[in-house]
C-alpha cells in the first residue's frame, strides 16, 4: 500500500454525453466499479467525490463525498476528495477515463513527491487526471474555489508540483490511451453505451 487515498470525481453532469458520466458503462463493466478496483489495489482507502449527492444505479462499495464548493467543477472535487481523505495525499482519477493503465499509475507513485502534486505534461498541456495532489494544497484549492479561479490547469502551474515528461508515460501506454476521456457518445465505440 502506498500511504494514499483514491478518489474519483464523479460530478460532471454529462451533458455532451447526454447521461450523468458517473453511470458510464464502457465493456459491459461500469467505469467507476472498473476505476474502484484499480485505487483498490494500490490506496488504503478510495473515495468517490460526487458534487452534489444522487443515487448510483450500481453499487460502488466506497464513500461518496459531496462538494463543499458545488457547481465549481473539478477543483471543487479534488478540493472534497483531500478535505474526506483520512491519507496524506489523494491519487485522483476522473470517472470519465475508462483506460487508465495500471502501469500509468506506477509511475506516479514512483515519483510522489511530499507536499507537490504530481501530474504529466502532454503534448504541452497539463493533464491533471490521473494524477497525486497532497492535502497540504488545501489552503491553495480553498482560496482559488473562493476567488472563482476554478481552472486546474492555472492551479498545478501556480502550486508545488512535479511535472512528469510525456516519454515517461509513452514509455508504459504508448498511444497514450490512460488519458482518455468519454465526453460525447463519438467518444465510444458502437458497441459501447452510456446507461
Amino acid at each position: 500500500m502506498t500511504g494514499l487515498s483514491g478518489a474519483i470525481l464523479a460530478g460532471g453532469e454529462g451533458k455532451r454525453l447526454r447521461g450523468d458520466k458517473a453511470r458510464l458503462v464502457v465493456g459491459r463493466t461500469p467505469v467507476l466499479v472498473r476505476l474502484v478496483k484499480l485505487l483498490e489495489d494500490v490506496c488504503q482507502e478510495v473515495l468517490i467525490a460526487i458534487g452534489k449527492r444522487r443515487p448510483l444505479p450500481f453499487p460502488v462499495g466506497v464513500r461518496l463525498v459531496e462538494d463543499h464548493f458545488p457547481g465549481k467543477g473539478p477543483l471543487a472535487g479534488i478540493h472534497a476528495a483531500l478535505s474526506a481523505a483520512s491519507e496524506e495525499a489523494c491519487l485522483v482519477l476522473a470517472c470519465d477515463m475508462p483506460f487508465v493503465h495500471r502501469e500509468l499509475i506506477a509511475v506516479l507513485l514512483e515519483r510522489k513527491k511530499s507536499h507537490h502534486a504530481v501530474v504529466f505534461g502532454i503534448n504541452g498541456y497539463l493533464e491533471p487526471f490521473p494524477g497525486i495532489y497532497p492535502r497540504s494544497l488545501l489552503p491553495q484549492l480553498e482560496e482559488a474555489l473562493r476567488r472563482g479561479e476554478l481552472g486546474v490547469q492555472g492551479f498545478l502551474r501556480r502550486a508545488p508540483c512535479v511535472f512528469l515528461p510525456e516519454r515517461l508515460a509513452r514509455r508504459v501506454d504508448p498511444r497514450l490511451i490512460s488519458f482518455t476521456n468519454v465526453n460525447s457518445p463519438e467518444d465510444l465505440p458502437r458497441e459501447e453505451r452510456c446507461v
